[in-house]
């Protein structure tokens, strides 16, 4: 669905705009924490194992590579040089 850039790139957005903290992505879900307790208690024991084993475990991606490269925030000082005079 996304990519590993593109999702890295979301989730330090987030964190730039305050809708969460490094701290928050350490821990899963609540929703994936109940997912994993109600697939360990179903009665079907291949849905059981299906369940179980087909989720990946939970990790941090932004911890994993450390913060994303930020573009230099102002112009070089060659971007201002004039440039050589043309000749005909």
């Amino acid at each position: 669905m996304f990519d590993v850039k593109t999702l890295r790139l979301l989730l330090q957005r987030g964190i730039e705009n305050g809708w969460w903290t490094v701290e928050h992505l350490d821990s899963p879900s609540v929703g994936v924490a109940l997912l994993r307790r109600e697939a360990i208690r179903h009665p079907d024991p291949q849905i059981r194992a299906a369940l179980s084993e087909g989720m990946k475990p939970h990790r941090n991606m932004l911890r994993e590579l450390g913060p994303p490269e930020r573009p230099e925030a102002k112009p070089s000082p060659r971007d201002l040089t004039e440039p050589p005079a043309l000749r005909f």
